[in-house]
């Protein structure tokens, strides 16, 4: 059985194409009889299991290795051997008109496995995460009432790997030692899924596996009947439903109706289904496509290319047309032609691929081929959960910040440095999700202090908050959160407490804050650290090396903290990412949506209204610029005169000009900005009680002060800052490549049904959850390309025709990348000519028809200071040293880093917070002593 699945797009289509349940038509009183052996020592396998593929048809080894199959058997089956501690083998056979074959098999023993296998039950958390999200997807679709009566019966037998590749994005990757065993309480089988394959990616997903049917031998509470009607429920209306009732000549009278797609942009077709019948949809009779019977008892069938499929006696919520109310499934047939079996079970699923309603069936919902439906008397059972929908849907797209903090309290003027990590309910949909977040110093009356905004790159944001030197030493509170969090509820946001004391106050030291016994932990850190005694300072020499429980070195991104003992501790960190990671996988309560809808950003954002010089809200076309065209892009207002945008990119503040132009481009109407409202606060604020006493050392603060440099070992380079071009040529190539193969194959075909052909549902535009993205932007040979006012991408793209073009470039996902300009989307063309480019690309901007506002951009991000070697003797600091952003990787396994330490410290503490490559957190801190 092979499953790939894509995940829907605006037309809520998913994509199924199933490669694997080939089984021929079945016949009377054949026998397959044969011997399992182990392949190294020609011993027999007693009790080995062997079984025909897809079906409830098989048979164990004797004490001798022998085994025998017989009934009715399908013509061509898929003979599977299995035994444990052995690796699964199959082979296709065929009777040939004979009623008996025989087929031996030699299992290979996997060699790192022990005499009597061993399987480890220790599984962490993020194992178990993981496990969460492979249960959706290959027992059932969340919202399917299967999915609760479907289990995983040795789930510890599942491996996962998390990574990121070239073309593929984030993905999760499984693997079984043994057999996968479902309980099927719904349909009454007990699964046996030997996982060949399994690969989730944000597109979609696939697997491959060979499947043992087994009915559960004792209904619980007599639900034997039930059963039957499940069974039968889950037939009505399926892909094999379809076929077994074309055989038949039934599939006018069982529901079924089926329409030829015709080749049409998806721009120009509608919603409506009664308009598309005749346009884009050509009625096909069901009663004509059988035109030969093979010799063997099989049909071929007549398909016309790609068929829409309505079963008519199911209510099914559609997501496609608005006047239609049940499945709807596209089957296309790459080859105009297939072949089945007289049980209506497809020869080569290779030779059709199905899309709709038929993508829902998963292992909840797989019936064997061997399964024969009693369509009389049938009793329909619920498909969908309505309740579950939404809810699944909005807690996959739930985000959650965390922060850690180069120490847990400060004193008023001084920087507090911060590292803050996003986790995702769904980490596959993590490069779709916000990239601005917010952080938020409250006081105790839960007023805001202060207010700071910062980028996030690959789920990651660093930054510091400046403490006024006059605020009043007292409780306060960081609270973190960004603009789509809103949406949901506000236990999602960060909250931590952060107390403020007098700078002539001490902490006292806690117990318990080190680490000792890394042994029972997942993840060991270990540390190297070397102490050089110079004349008028120290020197710290560190490394830093992340190993898995069997001292394997692994890969990670961390936070590091050294601080002066004797000047700080960490004291009240029982919240950490070790606690905050078990969020993962929490399921979202009822809860009530805001009425009005936060958006995601993609950067600097603002909204407002366009109205005309009568006050009259209208729906027009803006065109917003930041500063000297630094970035640019065209925004819709709505019929109130509501406009958002996103995706603008600067730091401090800057000016941003913004105007409806009339085709001759001078402006109309009025615009005004709305300020931002920050989120109310009904959550009771975290404390934090510190016990302190005066100060029996002094030392200064960690106030940006005196001689400092950065150093090089540790600091990021100032990015440089890129143009439009620069962007566009260093991207590499985007989420869609068109190049000359497909281009020459439709040389007179116009651009815009090109890249339609290569679009999910014929769709362009950034995958923002529903926001109206507007256009995307175009750049044809280097340049971007305005529109005139009414002028739509599509409309330029008409202009151009395949034979005139090298290549296409289609960005969705990342198309944030390019600033607000790209927010919609980005469409790079490169010409054969490149002459094409307009003439106002080396246009200077004009502001004299804009209005201009002043905005707030993100919060200047400094590093951390170090003190000049070689100036004065080293300060005593409370922080000696902050890195936000620390990692090893594979050319780099050790993390190491120096700094110089007064004389006067006497002892230090590291604390290193982080997660590794597999995605295990930890947190650790450890004391070094300078003596």
């Amino acid at each position: 059985m092979i499953m790939k699945f894509a995940f829907p797009n605006k037309l809520a289509k998913l994509t199924l194409l199933i490669l694997g349940m080939i089984v021929y038509g079945f016949l009377e009183a054949q026998v397959i009889s044969g011997k399992v052996v182990d392949e190294k020592t020609g011993e027999a396998l007693p009790f080995a299991n062997v079984f025909i593929n897809n079906t409830t048809l098989g048979s164990t080894t004797d004490i001798d290795g022998n085994f025998k199959i017989s009934g009715s058997l399908p013509q061509n089956p898929e003979v599977v051997a299995s035994f444990i501690g052995y690796f699964t083998k199959y082979r296709k056979v065929a009777f040939g008109g004979r009623n008996q074959v025989t087929v031996n098999f030699e299992l290979t023993p996997k060699e790192d496995q022990l005499d009597e296998v061993s399987l480890s039950a220790k599984r962490d958390k993020a194992w178990e995460r993981n496990l969460r999200k492979f249960e959706r997807v290959f027992l059932a679709v969340p919202d399917d009432p299967f999915f609760k009566k479907n289990e995983i019966l040795n789930p510890w037998v599942i491996d996962f790997e998390e990574g990121k590749a070239e073309g593929l994005g984030r993905y999760l990757a499984a693997s079984s030692s043994e057999p996968i065993t479902v309980a099927n309480r719904a349909l009454g089988y007990e699964i046996d899924y030997h996982l060949q394959e399994y690969l989730q990616t944000k597109n979609g997903f696939q697997y491959y596996g060979l499947v043992n049917f087994g009915e559960i031998e004792t209904p619980p509470n007599a639900d034997e009947q039930n059963w039957n009607e499940s069974r039968n429920s889950a037939f009505f209306g399926s892909m094999r439903h379809l076929l077994y009732s074309l055989v038949r000549n039934e599939a006018d009278s069982q529901g079924f109706e089926a329409f030829i797609v015709q080749n049409i942009a998806s721009t120009q077709r509608t919603n409506d289904f009664d308009q598309e019948i005749g346009s884009s949809l050509l009625p096909l009779p069901l009663d004509s496509l059988v035109t030969a019977i093979l010799p063997n008892g099989n049909f071929i069938m007549e398909w016309p290319g790609n068929v829409e499929v309505h079963f008519t006696k199911k209510y099914w919520p559609s997501t496609y047309y608005t006047n239609r109310s049940h499945p709807i499934s596209w089957i296309n047939a790459p080859n105009c032609r297939f072949e089945v079996d007289a049980n209506g079970v497809l020869m080569d699923p290779r030779e059709l691929i199905l899309s709709g309603y038929v993508a829902r069936e998963r292992v909840a919902r797989s019936l064997p081929h061997d399964f024969r439906p009693d369509l009389e008397d049938l009793k329909l059972l619920a498909e969908v959960d309505s309740s579950q929908i939404d809810r699944d849907k909005w807690n996959n797209l739930r985000e959650k910040p965390y922060l850690t903090f180069n120490k847990p309290y400060y004193s008023p003027g001084e920087t507090v440095w911060f590292s803050s990590r996003m986790i995702y309910q769904n980490s596959i949909f993590q490069d779709s999700l916000s990239r601005v977040l917010y952080v938020e110093l409250l006081n105790d009356n839960k007023e805001s202090v202060l207010i700071e905004s910062f980028p996030i790159a690959m789920g990651l944001a660093k930054g510091q908050l400046q403490l006024p030197a006059g605020i009043t030493p007292g409780n306060y509170t960081i609270r973190a959160y960004t603009n789509w969090m809103r949406n949901f509820p506000e236990t999602d946001f960060f909250y931590k407490p952060l107390p403020l004391i007098s700078e002539d106050r001490e902490v006292l030291t806690s117990e318990g804050i080190l680490t000792y016994d890394q042994s029972l932990e997942d993840i060991y850190l270990k540390l190297d650290t070397e102490i050089t005694r110079e004349e008028l300072s120290n020197k710290a020499s560190i490394g830093l090396s992340i190993l898995d429980s069997d001292s394997t070195l692994l890969e990670g991104n961390f936070s590091i903290s050294l601080i002066d003992a004797d000047l700080a501790t960490f004291i009240g960190e029982q919240h950490t990412i070790e606690t905050a990671i078990d969020w993962i996988g929490t399921e979202l309560a009822e809860y009530d949506f805001p009425e009005e809808k936060h958006n995601i950003e993609f950067g600097i954002s603002l909204e407002g209204y366009f109205s005309d010089k009568k006050n009259k809200p209208l729906a027009v076309p803006l065109t917003v610029v930041l500063g000297e065209m630094e970035d640019f892009g065209i925004i819709k207002s709505d019929s109130t005169g509501y406009f958002w945008a996103t995706g603008l990119s600067f730091t401090d503040s800057a000016e941003v000009a913004i105007a409806a132009l009339n085709i001759n481009r001078k402006s109309f109407g009025e615009v005004s900005i709305s300020e931002k409202i920050r989120p109310s606060v009904s959550a009771d604020l975290p404390k934090l009680q510190l016990e302190t006493r005066s100060k029996s050392k002094m030392g200064q603060l960690d106030i940006l002060d005196g001689d400092y440099f950065e150093l090089e070992e540790f600091v990021l380079e100032d990015q440089k800052k890129e143009t439009l071009e620069d962007k566009n040529y260093g991207y590499g190539p985007g989420d869609r490549s068109i190049g000359s193969e497909f281009l020459d194959r439709f040389p007179q075909l116009t651009l815009d049904g090109i890249v339609s052909m290569n679009m999910p549902g014929g769709g362009m535009g950034n995958y923002n959850w529903g926001l109206n993205a507007g256009e995307p932007l175009l750049i044809i040979d280097g340049n971007r390309y305005f529109t005139d006012a009414g002028e739509t991408t599509n409309d330029v793209l008409r202009t151009f025709i395949a034979a005139e073009v090298e290549s296409v470039e289609v960005y969705t996902f990342n198309a944030a990348q390019f600033g607000m300009a790209g927010f919609a989307g980005v469409i790079m063309v490169k010409t054969k000519k490149g002459s094409r480019n307009q003439e106002n690309a080396d246009r200077v901007f004009n502001s004299d028809e804009f209005q201009i506002f002043k905005m707030r951009g993100y919060t200047p991000v400094k590093e951390f200071p170090v003190q000049k070697v070689g100036s004065d003797i080293p300060e005593s600091r409370p922080t000696i040293y902050w890195n936000p952003a620390a990692q090893t990787d594979s050319e780099n396994e050790t993390f190491n880093f120096s700094v110089n330490i007064p004389k006067s410290t006497k002892n230090m503490l590291l604390k290193i917070e982080g997660i590794s490559s597999d995605g295990l957190p930890f947190y650790r801190v450890f004391e070094i002593p300078v003596n």
